[in-house]
């Protein structure tokens, strides 16, 4: 008999395929763990440094798709053991809230770690905020090691959970925040082309650093994930911070996917409240007539977000279109039904491929197009069904078709 199956599987695993990367960081947060893990290897790779990554898009060094954002502990040790004996010393890994309390990373030997955000989610599991909150709390106050080096956003972590970096026991913390952090931002301002440029005190001195990136969260998830590049390379923060205005667009993360004259279309993974809320808000800076949003909601998730997430839209939003994203074992008319308002605002197109070819077609003048919610998936679930459906392709052959019919 064992204590813990969960961590027994964990520490089995690791005898099995022993190896791993000598430079193990794990990213968490809300929202930005893909952006920040993508960033970092990135950033790394930018610096000649052989580097993979573990996440939401899968594993980069063997191209292979992932299941789950943190997959369970066989399967994750052994592709550590792989990637060990492929030669690659440095990785960075998504770690989510379910994977944490589920104890799949807890034999990894995790040198940094960074908070990204935190924000409601996945409450349907966790059950409360605080147990939520705790459950990614585990990576910084039980698997980081004592001699490494934890990196904390508090500008979208709320105040009431800041003491919680009392407890982090590695030896370095690098916060990032407004004031009286490692990494404190002045200012926030809008370079060529609305790219974000940010004024920086950074440890004392002061230093601005231009990125290639539309919103803000974005802004910031590239300084996070520039100060965990430094974990155990030898490069310095300023060295790291120099190259984000080399970074790509991360595939399905607030990123532009067509140019039509004087439109843009973004698909983007938002399905929080406050993912939902930050992109918007940064594309609404920037669109000079109205703003059209298409999104959904997930059926056998947290059901009390949904009208929050309808409101936010609202706030933002010109037009609104509903529709399906991965209902499950829900009634996707009753999921949209929720998400709707009696506004002229809103309209139902439940197929997804046609309410992007709505959307698109609705553009005029001066308007912006963001689709929400699926980001870089390639599917939608119905019951027990996994149908293929990929924005970036609907948005493709929308515009194809549209052309041929000129």
């Amino acid at each position: 008999k064992v204590d813990s199956i969960r961590k027994t599987l964990s520490q089995v695993s690791s005898k099995y395929y022993p190896k791993q990367p000598k430079n193990i960081l794990a990213v968490t947060g809300t929202n930005g763990k893909t952006s920040v893990t993508k960033l970092t290897e990135e950033i790394w790779q930018l610096m000649g440094i052989k580097s993979s990554s573990i996440g939401t898009l899968g594993n980069s060094a063997s191209k292979t798709s992932s299941i789950l954002t943190t997959p369970d502990p066989i399967s994750l040790h052994k592709q550590l053991n792989a990637l060990a004996s492929e030669g690659f010393q440095h990785l960075v890994i998504e770690a989510s809230s379910h994977g944490l309390s589920q104890l799949r990373m807890d034999s990894l030997k995790i040198a940094g770690a960074a908070f990204t955000s935190f924000s409601r989610d996945h409450l349907d599991y966790h059950g409360s905020m605080d147990s939520y909150f705790n459950a990614k709390k585990r990576l910084f106050t039980h698997l980081l090691r004592s001699e490494g080096t934890a990196v904390v956003n508090l500008i979208d972590l709320p105040v009431r959970y800041h003491n919680f970096i009392n407890s982090i026991k590695a030896e370095n913390l690098i916060t990032i925040g407004n004031k009286n952090a490692s990494i404190s931002i002045l200012g926030i301002n809008r370079g060529d082309n609305n790219k974000i440029q940010l004024q920086l005190n950074c440890y004392g001195k002061k230093i601005i650093v231009t990125t290639p990136f539309l919103a803000p969260f974005q802004a910031v998830n590239s300084l996070i994930a520039g100060c965990m590049a430094t974990v155990n390379t030898g490069i310095a923060i300023p060295e790291a911070f120099a190259t984000i205005e080399k970074l790509s667009d991360v595939r399905g993360r607030l990123e532009c996917v067509a140019k039509l004259k004087d439109n843009n279309i973004f698909i983007d993974y938002a399905h929080t409240p406050d993912a939902m809320s930050s992109v918007l808000e940064a594309i609404r800076s920037i669109t000079k007539n109205r703003l059209i949003i298409i999104f959904g909601a997930g059926g056998d998730r947290d059901k009390g977000k949904r009208t929050i997430m309808s409101d936010v839209a609202n706030k933002y939003a010109d037009l609104i279109v509903i529709t399906d994203d991965n209902p499950r074992f829900e009634d996707p008319n009753l999921i949209r039904g929720q998400l709707m308002k009696q506004s002229k605002k809103y309209i139902e197109i439940a197929n997804r491929e046609e309410a992007i070819s709505y959307g698109i077609s609705e553009l005029s003048s001066e308007d912006n197009l963001l689709i929400c919610g699926k980001g870089h998936e390639e599917y939608i679930i119905y019951g027990k069904e996994k149908i293929y459906s990929s924005d970036h392709n609907f948005v493709e052959q929308t515009i194809k078709k549209g052309l041929n019919e000129r």
